[in-house]
């Protein structure tokens, strides 16, 4: 065994022994630090993130902490060949324990750049939101961010959600540095929005990288060992700071696709039961995409609950807001994530908006809505017990559909 294999390998199972909801990143800091994964000088800035830097370089590399997940709870591993999953009982956490995984690799061989390890992705780019936000610390500063978190083995992403978020000149040039290694990389402009297009308004160029993982947000996720190997090997070779710089970012430039903000209906929030009798006449049931979405389904939904679409008595009140559990910060609280910003919550639900709901689309809808995208909107932005909330998800539900036909 390689020492790189030996050391991705490890430190990914390390990573991935337990799960890690957003609030407990800094359990997990402390770990690493403890075992020696983590850097004893590694920084934490005034929003929680943590950062280190090695050299002089004109680079971020990012990657998150958090892991989508109900608890902070105990992974039971389960190798086939070169992929590793769970027992079905929890997600994996290689979103992104993976790109974690790669930086360290990275950090440990001193390849020169702004290692950035974020809070709070899965509940609506926290951490790097407010990062961004101290425009000062990265205006001017830096050329490009790659974050290290993206399904698949061959993605660099161009696109994230309706806007252009790296040049093609970049994306063909990263591609190429990496495909040296015997990688088979490719621009990609289905990107859904994450940690790095938060700093698309300050930085040129702002990407994703596939490290292998498959499902998200799912008991079935899976990580490509292999491919994540490979990669991190391939990192030591990029010359980073030779890729081209064009992008604007005072520049907004929007993706022409099958979706678009000006086709969005306008609700009057009215429940619309005649669509409600229609869904069910048709009897629709595959309301996502996957390659192999039939073979996990009954799996996937004994697991989270019913599967998306109308209840059979169309009366029922439909309450999923227990099925994602409360997100708690360190202090205790209760926060839901609206867009952004943090509302606590206190003795009821935070009702949606329409604004929100045309956050959640920025956030979420690129080329594909996938299925593991739909199930993070539901648990994490919705109360279905709420006709609006309700209403929108038909919608999204719809809209997928439509995009596996």
């Amino acid at each position: 065994m390689s020492k790189a294999t030996k050391f991705v390998l490890n430190t990914f199972i390390k990573l991935t022994s337990m799960t890690y909801p957003y609030g407990y990143e800094d359990v997990l800091v402390k770990e690493l630090i403890k075992c020696g994964l983590f850097p004893a000088n590694i920084s934490k800035d005034i929003h929680g993130n943590y950062f280190i830097q090695v050299g002089e370089s004109r680079t971020i590399f990012a990657s998150h902490l958090d892991t989508v997940s109900k608890t902070h709870t105990k992974v039971n591993h389960v190798f086939e060949g070169n992929m590793i999953k769970t027992d079905g009982t929890t997600t994996l956490g290689a979103d992104d324990k993976a790109g974690v995984t790669t930086m360290l690799w990275m950090i440990k061989h001193n390849v020169p750049g702004l290692y950035y390890f974020f809070i709070g992705e899965e509940v609506g780019c926290i951490g790097s939101g407010n990062a961004a936000r101290s425009v000062s610390d990265f205006k001017g500063k830096y050329d490009r961010i790659i974050s290290f978190d993206r399904r698949d083995v061959g993605s660099v992403i161009t696109h994230q959600s309706w806007s252009r978020c790296c040049s093609d000149s970049f994306g063909d040039a990263l591609a190429a540095e990496l495909n040296k290694s015997g990688l088979s990389y490719k621009k990609d402009d289905g990107g859904v929005y994450t940690d790095s297009a938060e700093f698309v308004d300050i930085i040129p160029e702002c990407t994703n990288l596939s490290v292998g993982y498959y499902k998200e947000h799912t008991t079935n996720e899976s990580q490509d060992i292999d491919h994540l190997t490979k990669l991190a090997e391939a990192c030591l070779r990029v010359d980073w700071e030779n890729l081209p710089t064009e992008r604007d970012p005072s520049f907004t430039e929007y993706k022409t696709s099958s979706y678009s903000k000006k086709s969005y209906p306008t609700y009057d929030y009215s429940y619309p039961s005649s669509r409600g009798k229609k869904n069910k006449k048709k009897g629709r049931k595959d309301y996502g995409y996957h390659d192999d979405w039939d073979t996990y389904e009954s799996d996937y939904w004994g697991t989270y609950g019913d599967s998306p679409g109308w209840d059979d008595d169309e009366d029922d009140e439909v309450d999923d807001w227990d099925k994602w559990d409360e997100i708690e910060n360190n202090s205790g609280k209760t926060y839901y994530d609206r867009g952004g910003e943090l509302v606590e919550v206190k003795d009821k639900k935070v009702s949606t908006t329409q604004s929100d709901y045309e956050w959640i689309m920025s956030k979420f809808v690129g080329s594909r809505l996938t299925i593991s995208d739909l199930e993070v909107i539901k648990y994490q932005y919705l109360d279905l017990s709420s006709h609006n909330d309700r209403l929108f998800y038909e919608y999204l539900v719809e809209y997928v559909n439509e995009q596996s036909r």
